[in-house]
């Protein structure tokens, strides 16, 4: 049955979401659990302050991965093609299938910041979305990247960027698909990332949050 599948997927993606790589590469690489450093934050951008480039590279490559891996299996389970990941359109099925990367996709970010294997204590789910996001539409990926890019050279806070990308978004869902089913879904996820990054909105409107610097250590 179809609602049987829709949990299927659903728990799959946020068991794999669970596998939060921060955590998991600062243990195997540093001996040492990321979320007792830095900000205390287990994601991409504590790494990146605390161990460096290369670890921040390998984090975000898992968590991106692991929703890649958490949609192709919803594609299984929903009974279509693996290779079709990669389309997108705006006719019916092409909707119907991103529906299913949003679904498999938003699990996963739950996973990810709510991990069962670490206490519920993970990240605020960013990379998860990349993945999604480059998963759904390639074209708003790289839109959102450059936004970022920007709003991270000029802000110098990589939260900012996060969250405006965020913010971007479901603009961006509406203006290249023209579906509602579909920017109403990348609103629960514009929604996710903003309430995980509540502390870090009130240090920037306090001026407190932590800059990134450019230069090598």
């Amino acid at each position: 049955m179809t609602v049987f599948k829709f949990i299927a997927a659903a728990l799959i993606s946020y068991l794999l979401g669970s596998l939060n790589f921060s955590i998991i590469v600062s243990r195997k690489l540093a001996k040492r659990d990321i979320r007792e450093y830095g900000s205390g934050n287990a994601g991409a951008t504590n790494m990146l302050r605390t161990y460096g480039k290369k670890f921040a590279v390998l984090t975000m490559i898992g968590d991106i991965l692991k929703v890649a891996l958490a949609i192709m299996i919803a594609f299984l389970i929903f009974g279509e093609p693996v290779k079709m990941i990669f389309s997108f359109g705006e006719n019916d099925s092409a909707i119907t299938l991103t529906l299913y990367k949003a679904f498999s996709g938003f699990f996963c970010v739950l996973g990810h910041i709510f991990p069962l294997y670490f206490n519920y204590r993970g990240g605020k789910g960013v990379a998860a979305c990349t993945g999604m996001v480059i998963l759904v539409d390639w074209r708003i990926a790289l839109i959102l990247f450059v936004i970022f890019v920007i709003t991270v050279l000029i802000s110098k806070w990589i939260s900012l960027g996060s969250i405006v990308i965020a913010l971007f978004f479901p603009i961006l869902i509406f203006a290249f698909h023209r579906s509602l089913i579909l920017t109403a879904v990348s609103l629960l996820f514009t929604a996710i990332v903003v309430i995980a990054h509540r502390e870090n909105i009130k240090r920037i409107l306090n001026g407190t949050e932590n800059k990134i610097s450019f230069k090598g250590k």
